[in-house]
C-alpha cells in the first residue's frame, strides 16, 4: 500500500511539493528583501526586539517626531515677536549723466525697535506655540501606541498560525493513520467501502486545511516583516502583561488621564484658547520704542571738502488700528470658533474613550473566559476521542464516530489557540486605550523609564510586560505555552470578574434564599468556621486580592482607618482560593445582612477612591484570618 502522502494530490500539488513550494517562497522573499533593502533583514527573537525594530524604522513615528520638531521652532518664532529688532541699510548714489540728485553720496542708516506693548498678543502667541508643541509631542506617543499595537497583533498572529499549522499537520497524520487502519480492516472484510470513503474524505479535507494553514502563516509572516522589518524566526513566548486594571472604572479613569489622544486634544484646546487671546490683542494699540541712527556723506560743491553728517533720533511709536476692512474682528471670531471646536473634540474623546475602555475591559474578560472554556473543551474532546476509539475496538462505535471525534478535538484545539491570541491582543488593546503602551512603558527607544502607579489605583509598577526566556515547542501537548497568563505577584485584582469556576453558585445556594439561613454542609462551597462571625449567605465587600496573605494584611492596615470612617462598622476577613493554578488571597469586610446594605456601603467606598465589589461570603474561599469587630455601630 502506498503512503497517502505520496499518492494523494490536492489542486494539482502533492503535499511534499506544497511544502517545498512554501520553503521556496520564503527563500525568494528573503532574497527580494535583500535586493530591495541592500542588506539582509534581521531575525526577530522576542517581542521587545520586534518592538525596538519597528520603533526605529516606522515612518509614522518619524513623521510625528518631525511634526514635534517643527512645532518647537514655532515657539522660537513667536518669542521673536517680543524681542528687539535691529535693521540696517546702506545706499551709495553716483551721478551718471547730469548733476547728481540727492544730497548724499553714501548713506548708512540703522534702526532699533523694541516692542513695549502688543495687547498681550505676543505672550499668547508664545503660549499657543508651546501648547501646540505639547500636542505634537503627545501625538508622537499616539503614533508609538499605534505602531506597537500592530507589532503585537502581527507577533501574536505568527504564533497562532504556526500552532494552527502544527495542529493541522498533526491532524493530517492522525487521519492518515486512521485511513490506513480502515483500509487494512476493509481488506479482511471487517469494514465496508463506505467506511474507507469516509476516511478518505476526511484526509482530503485535512490536506486542504494544511494548505490553508500554510498560506495563512505566510501572510502573517509577511505582515510581521512589513511592520518590523525583521523575519519571524523562532519567536519567544509572548511576555506577561502588567498594569492591567482591576475593574472597568479604573480602566476608564486611566484612559481619561493617560490616553495620548485625549491629552493631545486637551493640548490643542489650550493652544486654541491662547490663539483666541492673541487675536483679540491684534485689535488693541501697540507701542514700541524706536532708535534711529544715520550717517551721510555728500559732495554737492566740488570746490568744498567732503560734508559728512551724523544723525540720531530716539522716540516712541504708537500704532492704533482704526479700520482694517473687518479682518481683525473676523480673525477674533474665527479663533473663538476654533476654540469651541477643540473643546467639543475633547468632550467627545472623553466620552468615547471611557466607553471604549469599559468595552475593551469586557472584551478582555470575555476572551479570557473563552480561553478557560476552550481548555475544558480540549480536555473533554481528547477524553471523548479516547473513549470512542476504545468503544470502536469492541464494535459499539463506527469509523465515522472516530472521525467526528478527531475533528471535534482539532476544532477545539484551533479554537483554543485563537482564543489565546484574542485574549492577549484584547489585553494589549486595553492597555493601549489606558495609555500604557508608549515607548517609555515598554522599554523601547532611548527613553526606557518606568512609571509608578498612583496610590489606590490597583495597578502594578514596572514595565507593561516582563519577558519570558524559555521558548515553546509547537506540539499539541504544549499548545498553550506561548500564551502567558497575567502576572499576579502582589498585584491587586480588586473587583475583577470571577473565573468560570466562580460564576455559578453552589447547587443548593439560591439567590432568593432567606437571609441568615446557612446551606447544608454538602452544598456549601467552603467550610465555615464557627468563630469567624460570618455565615455563607451573608454579603461582604471584597477590597482586593493578592498572591500572599501578608500583602492582604498589609493592605488592610493601610485602609483600615478609611474603611472604618466611611462605613462605620465591619470585620476584615482574608480567604484563600486558587486562580489559574495559583493560590490567591482575598481581603473583604463585613458581614452585611442583605445586598442593598452592602452595595450602599461599597458605593460610599468608591466615592472615597476605594475599589470594591459586593459578593456572598460563600464565594470568597476558605477563611484564613478574621480581624476584630469595629467598635462603631453602623447600619447594616
Amino acid at each position: 500500500m502506498k503512503n497517502p502522502h505520496q499518492s494523494f494530490e490536492y489542486s494539482g500539488f502533492p503535499i511534499q511539493r506544497r511544502q517545498r513550494f512554501v520553503k521556496l517562497f520564503l527563500s525568494v522573499s528573503c532574497i527580494a528583501a535583500l535586493v530591495y533593502n541592500g542588506e539582509s533583514p534581521g531575525r526577530a527573537e522576542d517581542l521587545t526586539q520586534a518592538l525596538q525594530s519597528a520603533y526605529a524604522r516606522s515612518e509614522v513615528i518619524a513623521n510625528a517626531a518631525a511634526e514635534y520638531e517643527a512645532d518647537l521652532e514655532r515657539v522660537t518664532i513667536s518669542r521673536a515677536e517680543g524681542l528687539p529688532e535691529v535693521n540696517a541699510s546702506l545706499s551709495v548714489n553716483e551721478a551718471v549723466v547730469g548733476p547728481r540728485i540727492g544730497p548724499d553720496l553714501l548713506s548708512v542708516q540703522g534702526e532699533v525697535s523694541l516692542p513695549l506693548y502688543r495687547g498681550g498678543s505676543v505672550k499668547n502667541q508664545i503660549n499657543a506655540a508651546k501648547a501646540q508643541s505639547d500636542a505634537s509631542y503627545v501625538g508622537k506617543r499616539t503614533a508609538e501606541a499605534q505602531v506597537f499595537s500592530e507589532v503585537v497583533a502581527a507577533y501574536a498572529n505568527v504564533i497562532r498560525d504556526r500552532q494552527i499549522l502544527a495542529l493541522s499537520r498533526e491532524n493530517l497524520d492522525t487521519l492518515t493513520t486512521t485511513l490506513n487502519a480502515t483500509r487494512a480492516r476493509f481488506q479482511v472484510r471487517d469494514l465496508t467501502r463506505t467506511d474507507v470513503a469516509q476516511a478518505e474524505s476526511r484526509v482530503a479535507l485535512a490536506h486542504g486545511e494544511v494548505e490553508t494553514a500554510e498560506a495563512n502563516l505566510i501572510e502573517a509572516m509577511e505582515e510581521f516583516q512589513r511592520v518590523t522589518g525583521m523575519q519571524a524566526a523562532d519567536l519567544a513566548p509572548l511576555p506577561l502583561l502588567r498594569n492591567l486594571p482591576p475593574d472597568p472604572e479604573t480602566a476608564a479613569e486611566a484612559a481619561l488621564d493617560e490616553n495620548p489622544e485625549v491629552l493631545q486634544a486637551r493640548a490643542v484646546s489650550e493652544a486654541r484658547r491662547y490663539e483666541w487671546r492673541a487675536a483679540r490683542g491684534g485689535a488693541l494699540p501697540s507701542v514700541s520704542a524706536v532708535a534711529n541712527g544715520r550717517y551721510g556723506n555728500s559732495t554737492q560743491v566740488p570746490t568744498q571738502g567732503d560734508n559728512s553728517r551724523f544723525g540720531a533720533t530716539v522716540g516712541f511709536s504708537v500704532n492704533v488700528p482704526l479700520f482694517q476692512g473687518g479682518r481683525t474682528s473676523a480673525g477674533i471670531r474665527e479663533a473663538n470658533i476654533r476654540e469651541s471646536q477643540a473643546i467639543l473634540t475633547v468632550r467627545d474623546l472623553e466620552r468615547r474613550l471611557a466607553a471604549q475602555a469599559r468595552s475593551e475591559y469586557a472584551n478582555w474578560q470575555a476572551s479570557s473566559s473563552v480561553v478557560v472554556a476552550s481548555q475544558r473543551a480540549v480536555a473533554a474532546a481528547r477524553s471523548a476521542l479516547a473513549g470512542v476509539r476504545a468503544e470502536s475496538d469492541v464494535g459499539t462505535r463506527t469509523i465515522l464516530d472516530i472521525l467526528n471525534a478527531e475533528q471535534e478535538l482539532r476544532n477545539a484545539q484551533v479554537q483554543l489557540v485563537s482564543a489565546q491570541r484574542d485574549s492577549y491582543v484584547a489585553a494589549f488593546a486595553l492597555l493601549t486605550t489606558m495609555g500604557q503602551t508608549q515607548a517609555h512603558h515598554l522599554g523601547v527607544g532611548n527613553r526606557a523609564t518606568e512609571l509608578s502607579p498612583e496610590p489606590g489605583t490597583g495597578l502594578s509598577s514596572g514595565p507593561a510586560f516582563v519577558p519570558i526566556e524559555d521558548k515553546p515547542t509547537l506540539t499539541a501537548s504544549s499548545i498553550a505555552d506561548p500564551w502567558p497568563k497575567i502576572a499576579t505577584e502582589d498585584i491587586p485584582i480588586v473587583a475583577a470578574l470571577p473565573s468560570l469556576t466562580e460564576v455559578r453558585p453552589a447547587p443548593a445556594e439560591r439567590r432568593d434564599a432567606p437571609v441568615g439561613r446557612a446551606p447544608t454542609p454538602a452544598s456549601s462551597p467552603i467550610a465555615v468556621r464557627p468563630d469567624n462571625g460570618f455565615e455563607p449567605t451573608q454579603w461582604v465587600i471584597q477590597l482586593a486580592a493578592y498572591s500572599t496573605e501578608a500583602s492582604a494584611r498589609q493592605h488592610w492596615e493601610t485602609v483600615e482607618v478609611q474603611i472604618t470612617r466611611i462605613i462605620g462598622t465591619g470585620r476584615p476577613v482574608i480567604t484563600s482560593f486558587r486562580s489559574t493554578g495559583n493560590q490567591m488571597f482575598r481581603l473583604a469586610v463585613g458581614p452585611f445582612a442583605d445586598f442593598a446594605a452592602a452595595e450602599a456601603a461599597c458605593h460610599d467606598l468608591r466615592l472615597g477612591k476605594q475599589n470594591c465589589i459586593v459578593r456572598r461570603f460563600s464565594t470568597l474561599g476558605e477563611p484564613r484570618w478574621t480581624g476584630p469587630q469595629s467598635d462603631n455601630d453602623g447600619a447594616r
